[in-house]
């Protein structure tokens, strides 16, 4: 119930924020998980979802530590065994995503369409039709800040620099993310 509660319209409202690439309060994110299946989640990798935020875990969270995440970041979260007071082994974070970059060229990328115009802006939005090698083309300025970031004004998707991708590659926790390279552009933003 209240602000946590995954139906409540704040925290619809907190996931809309987080997918923006807008950091949470640590109030607006799942409380806590618990695993009813150990068998299962066995099998679950350093990255899975809680309530629609990222939670990652070992090898991947360690990485990630290592690397400027904006103003979101890592959040510890606590993962409790069935019975609801164990907790569960492993140090558990909320991937807390707090950087937002404008440095999409949509001249420069074949592949994105206009998708919507952001009612609070004004602001076009882009939606890529097609991931592919060079079908996405940023300005310089992705190269600077935070090296995980939400495009404003492209539709749903995760950027990150090629130091953590290739951190994330050498370390085979590249999968989830379903890395694709963009080409940096002069012009744009």
């Amino acid at each position: 119930t209240g602000l946590r509660s995954p139906r409540s319209p704040e925290y619809i409202a907190g996931l809309n924020q987080y997918c923006r690439g807008i950091a949470l309060s640590r109030e607006q994110m799942p409380e806590a998980a618990a695993v009813w299946n150990e068998k299962y989640f066995k099998k679950v990798g350093d990255l899975f979802a809680e309530g629609g935020i990222y939670v990652v875990r070992g090898k991947l969270a360690e990485i990630l530590s290592r690397f400027d995440l904006g103003e979101g970041g890592l959040v510890p979260f606590p993962v409790y065994k069935a019975d609801l007071e164990t907790p569960y082994p492993g140090e558990f974070f909320l991937l807390n995503f707090g950087a937002r970059k404008n440095t999409l060229v949509p001249e420069a990328s074949p592949n994105v369409a206009k998708f919507a115009v952001d009612h609070r802006t004004g602001q076009q939005i882009w939606k890529v039709q097609e991931w592919g090698e060079g079908q996405v083309a940023l300005s310089p300025a992705a190269l600077d800040g935070p090296d995980l970031w939400v495009e404003e004004v492209l539709d749903n998707k995760i950027f990150m620099s090629d130091a953590l991708a290739q951190a994330l590659i050498a370390a085979k926790l590249d999968k989830d993310w379903c890395l694709t390279p963009c080409t940096i552009v002069e012009g744009g933003q």
